[in-house]
């Protein structure tokens, strides 16, 4: 028990990282990103991301589909999608956010794709699981904290029943998260890069 509360003091975490890092994520007003996305099959996303509360998404994509361009409107829920980018300058469809052109190859809807989502996912399964904080280690050169929630025999979130999840050390913004099924296969790698909290982003900037 000693090295395991030495261990958190030393991490600055306290008893609930994940708690404490959607405490963190809640005063953030918008970031941006590059979203690496990597499935069992080792299909890949890439896609230059952006969010401003209180929860408009704007995606750039680069792979699969380069250059196609989505804006989600919170206030409106719905989703702009421009197959050839140029918004603004051609129009562009208007879908439902369930719709399956704008979902990701992992079924993900984009009006449930920020940061918050993942945490919550994330909580919900250490509501009935534990929590195991694996140390220090450090991706793309940040030092990041290392966690692992793994739910109860049975007990899944969306497919999902265990995560991994590496916080950075200084903000606790999430740069990588996996997540496994009941059988131990990966369903999903999501690793975040490039990240800038509160960025100074145009006002139009999620406008068509």
């Amino acid at each position: 028990m000693l090295p395991e509360l030495l261990l958190m003091v030393s991490l600055n975490l306290g008893a609930d990282p994940v708690a404490t890092a959607l405490a963190r994520f809640e005063q953030v007003n918008a970031y941006q990103l590059t979203l690496h996305s990597q499935g069992p099959s080792g299909e890949e996303e890439v896609i230059h991301y952006a969010y401003r509360r209180p929860g408009f998404v704007r995606m750039d994509m680069v792979k699969p589909f380069r250059g196609a361009v989505l804006i989600y409107d919170p206030h409106a829920h719905e989703v702009r999608l421009w197959p050839f980018g140029s918004p603004g300058r051609r129009a562009g469809l208007t879908l439902s956010p369930n719709n399956r052109l704008v979902r990701s190859a992992r079924g993900h809807r984009v009006d449930e794709s920020d940061v918050g989502t993942l945490l919550r996912n994330v909580q919900r399964l250490q509501q009935q699981g534990e929590l195991r904080q694996l140390g220090e280690d450090a991706i793309d050169g940040h030092s990041v904290h290392h966690l692992e929630v793994e739910g109860e025999a049975g007990h899944t979130v969306e497919e999902v029943a265990r995560f991994e999840l590496w916080l950075d050390s200084e903000t606790l913004f999430p740069r990588k998260a996996v997540g496994y099924d009941r059988h131990e296969r990966m369903l999903e790698t999501v690793t975040l890069k490039d990240i800038v909290v509160d960025p100074d982003l145009p006002e139009d900037f999620f406008s068509p």
